[in-house]
């Protein structure tokens, strides 16, 4: 039971880590694997008004949980950077 519980922790960790996509963007490995899942090109985004250009213009056509959990972190990521 301690050898899963720790595990589940060592994969939110690994989750949660944010790693450099580029010179303005930052993004956590979950957030990478949901935006590969939807095909959404993060890599080539300069910033994050870029990137969540590209996620409104998804989620105005969808409902889909993960990737608006994901646009709400990044516009808030981009928020805070602001000031």
């Amino acid at each position: 039971m301690e050898n899963e519980i720790e595990k589940d922790i060592s994969q939110v960790i690994y989750d949660q880590t944010l790693e450099k996509v580029n010179q303005n963007l930052y993004l956590t490995k979950y957030q990478q694997q949901v935006l590969t899942k939807y095909h959404i090109p993060y890599q080539k985004c300069q910033n994050y008004k870029e990137l969540f250009f590209f996620l409104s213009d998804i989620l105005d056509e969808e409902e889909l949980d993960d990737l608006e959990e994901v646009a709400r972190e990044i516009a808030e990521r981009d928020y805070y950077l602001k000031k």
